[in-house]
């Protein structure tokens, strides 16, 4: 539960920065960390990734798209802090390694939106 009220604390500040416009240019740790796999933009049939050869995304994967959507508020020593679940809404299938940072993918079913995040669906052999 701390792990996801820290990420989500961090995916805030981000968004409120207005930094979530690319992620080619900025430190490292910025990239694995709160960028990587988020939805940059949807247009028509295309969704771009920031996630890319670098994080070794190929052809053909397929990826669950989650949002977030808010639960409530932890106070803290200062104010409160918004949280979030993590709720499945669809999944992507990668048509395109645009770089080492972009990937471009279409819609495989149910929705994806701007700022959602995917995750590569796992299978159990």
């Amino acid at each position: 539960m701390k792990k996801s009220i820290l990420i989500t604390m961090m995916l805030i500040g981000v968004i409120a920065a207005g930094s979530v416009t690319g992620c080619i240019g900025v430190r490292k740790g910025y990239h694995t960390y709160i960028m990587r796999g988020m939805i940059l933009e949807v247009s028509d049939k295309d969704v771009y990734l920031c996630i890319g050869s670098y994080d070794g995304a190929q052809v053909g994967q397929e990826y669950e798209v989650f949002r977030n959507i808010p639960e409530g508020t932890v106070s803290g020593p200062r104010s409160a802090t918004a949280y979030y679940k993590k709720e499945k809404s669809g999944a992507v299938k990668i048509v395109e390694i645009v770089d080492v940072h972009y990937a471009r993918a279409v819609v495989i079913s149910g929705i994806a939106e701007k700022y959602s995040v995917v995750e590569l669906e796992r299978t159990i052999n």
